[in-house]
């Protein structure tokens, strides 16, 4: 299939840096006792994340080992994520950078940059010729200085950009406001962490404080891990916060302004992406013993702007993909929230499509935006009928740059 948008690849750069650090750091070890280093340090990362959600500072970001062991393996991860992410911001969410003056991007709980510096990169892939500004806040001291050095090292990936680090914790009250204001805002998995334990009342006031930064025609952009109760928690909080606040649109993941349908009720399904990635010789050499997932990357997302919403029809005309696709022996079908915020299942005879146009369908991902032509509703009328495959096409449906 061809994509609505080419994504460009992880930079190799990056990568290299990030591997002759940790080679630097260990000069006297064989390369398979460093991979083994990085190795138990990865279990006991997705542990910390996954299982015990302990985000201690004195464990995490403050540790060499810790801070290589993401850099080698998870920091491409975040890197991708937020490049899906603010794609869609960029191409189909109407996301407007200034016109000629400095783009201003706040990275909030950067750790080591990924996401900071992932839309810096990618920006400058999309020909966006302003000068930028990153602030990236955080509290880990290394880690910042860690972003700084990237920054420098791999200065060709974004020229005419700047960095400024600020040592924060971000737990406590963000910083007095100031008088700029932020075109982007990004939380790349670091939103879940800085309100661990919070209720809904103190997700919504933390979130209060983060839009008093944003410029009037700005976004804010937050990744979140694909686990249910973090992203029911971001879709509920940013429900609350546009349904109380006058001036505040949810743009993402669905349409017209409508929260997500699934974290007030009881489904199969939660709100978030699945997507395919590409992954480095590095990345397999370090993961073989371990046979984690590393071809596909899964995340929540949402988009929020003092903008209105992009306005669509009320209809099953268009939808985002909440489910894999079914190959089943008489039809291929795929669950959507469609643009009047409603679920549906969308479904095509195979014996009306081709062998080569059934393969196209069982590529799309969950994330993907797609218009429906024709639709028929039938008896059910949550279930619609495709005619034929020339009736479906992609607005949104980005992938990778292959060979980039």
């Amino acid at each position: 299939m061809k994509p609505s948008i080419e994504l460009p690849e992880y930079p190799q750069e990056v990568e290299d840096w990030w591997w002759k650090q940790t080679v630097q750091q260990w000069p006297d070890l064989s390369e398979e006792k460093i991979l083994n280093l990085i190795r138990k340090e990865i279990v006991l990362q997705s542990d910390r994340f996954n299982k015990t959600r302990s985000f201690d500072p004195q464990a995490y970001g403050s540790r060499e080992l810790s801070i290589l062991t993401y850099g080698n393996f998870f920091f491409p991860r975040t890197w991708k994520a937020m490049t899906l992410a603010l794609s869609e911001a960029y191409s189909f969410r109407e996301w407007n950078k200034p016109n000629k003056a400095p783009i201003r991007i706040l990275d909030i709980g950067s750790g080591s940059g990924a996401s900071g510096l992932s839309a810096l990169f990618l920006l400058r892939k999309f020909n966006i010729e302003n000068s930028i500004s990153l602030d990236s806040w955080d509290y880990s001291g290394k880690s910042l200085s860690i972003q700084k050095n990237i920054h420098r090292g791999c200065f060709d990936l974004w020229n005419d950009t700047q960095i400024k680090t600020q040592r924060l914790d971000l737990r406590n009250e963000l910083p007095p406001q100031k008088k700029q204001r932020f075109d982007l805002i990004l939380l790349g998995y670091s939103m879940n962490e800085i309100l661990q334990n919070s209720d809904l009342n103190e997700r919504v006031d933390w979130m209060k404080q983060i839009l008093g930064m944003l410029s009037t025609s700005g976004s804010i952009l937050i990744v979140e891990p694909a686990e249910k109760e973090v992203c029911n928690n971001l879709h509920e909080t940013t429900a609350f916060l546009s349904s109380k606040e006058k001036d505040v649109f949810i743009h993402a993941p669905y349409f017209n302004g409508a929260p997500c349908p699934f974290f007030s009720e009881r489904t199969h399904y939660y709100s978030h992406e699945v997507r395919k990635i590409s992954s480095s010789a590095l990345i397999e050499k370090i993961n073989n013993p371990l046979r984690l997932e590393t071809r596909e990357v899964k995340f929540g997302m949402t988009m929020v702007s003092k903008l209105p919403t992009r306005s669509f029809p009320q209809n099953s005309s268009q939808c985002r993909l909440v489910s894999p696709v079914r190959k089943k022996k008489g039809t291929i079908s795929f669950i959507g929230i469609a643009l009047d915020g409603n679920e549906y299942m969308y479904e095509i005879q195979r014996r009306s499509i081709a062998q080569d146009e059934a393969k196209i369908l069982s590529k799309l991902e969950r994330g993907d935006i797609l218009e429906i032509k024709k639709g028929e509703q039938g008896k059910d009328p949550k279930r619609i009928r495709i005619n034929q495959f020339q009736d479906i096409s992609w607005p949104f449906a980005p992938r990778w740059k292959l060979g980039n």
